[in-house]
């Protein structure tokens, strides 16, 4: 997945949150627009793969507004050690006050765990009138790339700023360019790299010369940025111009089928996004292999690792994510002081419509809440308007999966067609400004004809979520009319939320089931429902619909349970060889951090309440606790093998893991972590948390390579209610089939094969 970085992270990898990523560099108020850039670069720059330098020369021109907001001596920021000078006549730079070391990617300096980049300021005079001034410098800038993880292990290599001999990746967290406001830019770049290099950036491309002497490249950014990126290495260009704009990869080795996977993929995803949305902001789009791990979007292009950009899901999964981020967070811009709209809405409309798609909406939802339940304590929520980015899994259910939430009751609130009519207005009014949750607000209450600001402020500045109960089902007549009467209650503290909850009633003699929608505004209400037939069976928000904190009933047995949870007891294997006791005791320091214990198994005598517990080993003494939880499922664990329907897994060939519900209490997670190979254990420990959602887990190798994995089905919810005198639990009736919000085009003909 600011001066610093804008790059929107992909999702498989993401380590903070793409639109405002890495701190939050002030944005101009939302209405400062197309023509308004506070500062336009002319840039001539030449990298030096070899001695890990760059030369730049840049004519920096400031608007007729910054000029007189600044006054005649303006004072900028630099990389350190690139010694500028100021170019033909005027007054010299000065040193200026000693600019603080800055995080990269952070004008505040405050994001934990970031590399500090040592700064330098200058100040300079300009005369009378004058808004120009050129600036030559140069100097090394190498920052390796290190590793940054966090508490849910979503993790991925970053540097602020590295020219190597593999290649080269520059921007606003290199501060390569001098930083004079924290309004947008323009720029035109003219780069000069070696020969077989090539340079990509945001925007247009004006120039491209190769020769044996090296690569001269022009780009030009009309559109306003936040901040330049320049990608440099050895790469093969393909693209294709079936419509505008033009779609491109530049891969680092010819892979023709690689290449035409994603040009293909690239023109289907921007058909689609422009008859939702509106225009593609941008005149390109293009898939960009990095020479380290990454999953960056930029403004026009996404920069992928050499593993990712190879990975097949990524195709229908993080790429259209990223080309989304092309509308929203870099071509409406987030104005994170009022908070992040845009990754709940981006995660809405791409993560959520592939899932919709496919059919597994409902599926997709239930995900969303049961990670804001496992991964958000109430006593440490937060409240959506603070939320700037992703740093953590507390952040990244508030951020992206609450807001995804709010902007599925938004439209189930106003009806597709006004909600479609709402997405487009505010991309039209607020393209390439800084905009809001207020503007969000605004754009859906014209399209719905009323003002929902007080609806969206009880999800926006309100913490937590509510909890609905069922509290009672009653059935009233006979024959032909019947009265279904039910309680609903909101049992969170605080004031009840202003809900709108689907019940859906199935009927003996009907397949379809009856589908209402009852307002529930107070702590507690009775609804009566008037039915042909006395129903069998009743159900609450069965498509999970509303944001709400659920029910441990409604809640299959996951990892992410066990990781989430606030206090965790890792409990070790005394009778394992020592080389797997070992191994398993460094998984488990990996994984410590507040509220965790790692006991011995041969210390605890039993389960613990209010906790999770992670059982490591086959050879663990608890490990019949798990093989209890599996029994509701169908499932068998032996000292050799598991079962679970056809899947069988054995302890010699496979690594396993298992979540189940502790029978010490029933709202925390049992988890067990059985390998024969000490040498796979340092990769389940990195792998495991991208795997949250799943109960049942294999592996195989030392690598670890998944080749098995499952999601439990709820067994008994709290919020299903048995009518009648039914031996066994009913089906649901059927509901009718819900249309995506968008249909994903047919893949262009395979006549238009890419240029190459």
């Amino acid at each position: 997945m600011a001066p610093a970085r804008v790059a929107h992270h992909l999702v498989l990898l993401a380590v903070v949150s793409g639109c405002a990523a890495r701190g939050e560099r002030p944005l101009p108020d939302a209405g400062a627009g197309l023509s308004q850039a506070a500062v336009h670069h002319e840039v001539q720059l030449t990298l030096l793969p070899d001695r890990e330098r760059v030369l730049v020369e840049d004519t920096v021109t400031l608007s007729p507004e910054l000029r007189a907001r600044l006054g005649d001596t303006i004072v900028f920021s630099l990389h350190a050690g690139l010694a500028p000078v100021r170019v033909g006549a005027g007054a010299p730079l000065v040193p200026a006050r000693a600019a603080a070391t800055r995080a990269a990617g952070d004008e505040s300096g405050e994001d934990e765990g970031d590399v500090r980049l040592p700064l330098e300021s200058f100040a300079v005079a300009l005369g009378p009138g004058e808004r120009s001034l050129t600036l030559r410098y140069g100097g090394r800038i190498f920052h390796p790339v290190e590793s940054r993880g966090e508490e849910y292990a979503r993790s991925v290599s970053d540097s602020p700023g590295i020219v190597s001999k593999e290649g080269a990746v520059l921007s606003g967290a290199t501060h390569w360019l001098p930083e004079l406001s924290d309004g947008f830019i323009t720029f035109a770049l003219e780069a000069r790299v070696p020969a077989g290099w090539d340079v990509v950036s945001q925007g247009a491309r004006t120039r491209h010369e190769r020769g044996p002497g090296g690569t001269v490249t022009g780009w030009r950014s009309a559109e306003p940025q936040r901040e330049a990126f320049v990608v440099a290495g050895s790469f093969v260009e393909r693209s294709r111009q079936g419509g505008r704009p033009l779609v491109q990869t530049f891969l680092r080795s010819d892979d023709p089928a690689l290449a035409d996977a994603y040009l293909a993929a690239g023109e289907q995803y921007l058909e689609m996004y422009e008859r939702l949305l509106g225009p593609y902001p941008y005149p390109k789009l293009a898939v960009v292999e990095n020479f380290w791990e990454t999953g960056f979007g930029m403004p026009s292009f996404t920069l992928l690792g050499p593993k990712i950009v190879r990975f097949p899901f990524i195709l229908h999964s993080s790429y259209p994510h990223e080309i989304l981020h092309n509308w929203w967070g870099n071509g409406v811009f987030v104005d994170a002081k009022r908070g992040n709209w845009c990754e709940g809405l981006t995660a809405y409309l791409a993560d959520h419509l592939v899932e919709e798609q496919r059919g597994r909406g409902a599926e997709h939802r239930r995900t969303s809440l049961q990670r804001y339940a496992d991964y958000v304590a109430e006593n440490r929520d937060i409240a959506v308007r603070t939320f700037r980015e992703r740093h953590s899994s507390l952040t990244q259910a508030v951020g992206y999966d609450k807001v995804l939430m709010i902007f599925h009751m938004l439209r189930q609130r106003m009806g597709d067609e006004r909600f479609v009519r709402a997405l487009r207005r505010f991309y039209e009014e607020n393209r390439f400004r800084a905009a809001s949750f207020d503007d969000v607000s605004r754009a859906m209450s014209a399209a719905a004809g009323e003002d929902l600001g007080p609806w969206l402020a009880q999800w926006i500045d309100r913490p937590g979520a509510p909890r609905i109960r069922l509290e009672s089902v009653e059935v009233h007549g006979r024959e032909r009319f019947h009265e279904l009467e039910l309680t609903l209650a909101q049992t969170q503290d605080g004031a009840p939320y202003d809900l709108e909850v689907p019940v859906v009633v199935s009927l003996p003699s009907a397949q379809q089931a009856v589908k209402r929608t009852v307002h529930l505004a107070a702590r507690r209400q009775q609804f009566t429902l008037e039915l042909d037939e006395a129903p069998a069976r009743v159900d609450i928000d069965p498509e999970y619909d509303v944001f709400r904190r659920l029910d441990p009933t409604e809640l299959p047995p996951a990892l992410s349970g066990a990781f989430g949870a606030s206090r965790r007891v890792i409990v070790l294997p005394s009778r394992a060889p020592a080389e797997l006791r070992s191994a398993y005791a460094a998984l488990a320091e990996s994984w410590r951090s507040a509220g965790t214990e790692i006991v011995s198994d041969a210390d605890l005598a039993d389960l613990p309440a209010g906790k999770s517990v992670w059982l490591l080993g086959w050879e663990n003494r608890l490990r019949n606790v798990v093989a209890d939880g599996l029994k509701p499922f169908g499932g068998t664990l032996s000292a050799d093998e598991l079962r679970v329907g056809t899947t069988v897994l054995s302890r010699r060939r496979h690594a396993i893991v298992v979540a189940v519900r502790s029978p010490a209490d029933a709202a925390q997670v049992v988890a067990l972590v059985g390998a024969e190979r000490a040498a796979a254990l340092p990769g389940l420990a990195r792998k495991l948390p991208h795997y949250g959602k799943y109960g049942l887990l294999g592996f195989e190798g030392d690598e670890p390579s998944n080749v098995a994995k499952e999601t439990w089905p709820v067994l008994a919810s709290s919020m299903t209610a048995v009518l009648g005198h039914a031996a066994e639990v009913p089906p649901r009736g059927a509901l009718p089939a819900r249309r995506p919000l968008a249909e994903l085009p047919p893949p262009p003909a395979a006549a238009a094969r890419p240029k190459g």
